[in-house]
């Protein structure tokens, strides 16, 4: 197993810190400050970006010559269109290891998603993680609840850092919750932030984050939503240092 352990930790810097924009949102369908992602990808390709959380349609980019040097984490399930009548409970994996690594990834992203009868998409995430562990590919977990309006409360974030490392896992990406410290503690793999409560600022939550424990960001809507996507990026990889 020393070459996932070796994969894993070569995904951070040398200060320990791994710095992600997630893309991946678009998979869903044309997304507010997405619609153009290659060009923001273009835009960010010269900062303080670690790397991009890349679909499969677009991860062929980061073999361009701006993009070498930046990491491909390589989202491997879906979730449904948001054209869909319900919300998916089970976001089962559709790329296999194979087109990770000839995509040239770094790691694969998956989602872990806790309550009601998660015991069917937890089976699955296990199994996939052992698969990609095959080929020394380090994966990724996201944590979110069933009741996707739970995602943001303690007891999905704590609990499910937990399984998610349980299961496999080699860094969680988990969102901010108050008790954020507790979540990184009972975690054995590294944490990174995924994203924090909407009525603050994210540069102030990052802060606090990486005070109780977190490894990095993968923020999405926070930069690309943003009204200046480029500067947000600037203030969080200050914060990193």
């Amino acid at each position: 197993m020393g070459g996932i352990t070796r994969n894993s930790a070569g995904i951070f810097d040398g200060r320990g810190h791994l710095f992600l924009l997630a893309l991946d949102h678009a998979q869903s369908g044309v997304t507010l400050g997405l619609e153009k992602s290659w060009e923001l990808m273009d835009r960010l390709s010269d900062s303080a970006l670690s790397g991009f959380i890349l679909n499969v349609g677009l991860a062929g980019r980061m073999a361009e010559p701006g993009f070498l040097r930046k990491k491909l984490v390589l989202r491997t399930s879906f979730g449904g269109s948001q054209l869909a009548s319900d919300y998916a409970t089970i976001h089962a994996n559709h790329v296999s290891p194979e087109t990770a690594l000839l995509l040239g990834a770094d790691a694969v992203l998956m989602m872990a998603v806790l309550g009601g009868s998660d015991y069917l998409g937890l089976q699955e995430v296990a199994a996939d993680i052992d698969a990609y562990h095959q080929f020394a590919i380090p994966v990724i977990v996201e944590i979110l609840a069933a009741d996707f309006s739970r995602t943001n409360s303690f007891d999905v974030q704590y609990n499910g850092a937990r399984v998610a490392a349980e299961l496999g896992a080699d860094i969680v990406k988990a969102f901010y919750v108050d008790g954020f410290d507790k979540v990184t503690a009972a975690c054995p793999v590294p944490v990174i932030l995924a994203g924090g409560p909407k009525d603050r600022d994210i540069t102030s939550v990052a802060k606090q984050a990486l005070s109780e424990g977190a490894r990095g960001f993968a923020f999405g809507r926070n930069i690309f939503q943003a009204e200046n996507p480029e500067a947000v990026v600037e203030k969080l990889g200050k914060i990193l240092g």
